[in-house]
C-alpha cells in the first residue's frame, strides 16, 4: 500500500467514525481547533497528519488513537 492509500484509508476511517457519531465536520474541526479545510483535507486523505493532530481528533471522538489506525492496512 502506498502512503497516499493509506492516508486516504485513515480519512475515510476519520470520516466513518464522525458520521457514526452524528458529528459534523464543522463541528469536529471546531472541536479539535482546526479550520474546517483542514478537517476536509485530511478525511481527503490530502494531509499527512500528526500524530498529535490524530490525538486531537480521536479525543474529539472519544476514542483511542490507536483506534484510528487499527487495521488500516
Amino acid at each position: 500500500m502506498t502512503d497516499e492509500e493509506y492516508l486516504i484509508k485513515l480519512g475515510r476511517k476519520i470520516k466513518k467514525i464522525r458520521l457514526s457519531n452524528n458529528i459534523s465536520q464543522v463541528e469536529l474541526a471546531n472541536n479539535c481547533d482546526f479550520e474546517k479545510s483542514n478537517m476536509n483535507r485530511i478525511e481527503a486523505g490530502r494531509a499527512n497528519t500528526t500524530i498529535v493532530t490524530l490525538r486531537k481528533i480521536a479525543n474529539a471522538l472519544d476514542i483511542k488513537v490507536v483506534d484510528l489506525i487499527n487495521d488500516l492496512e
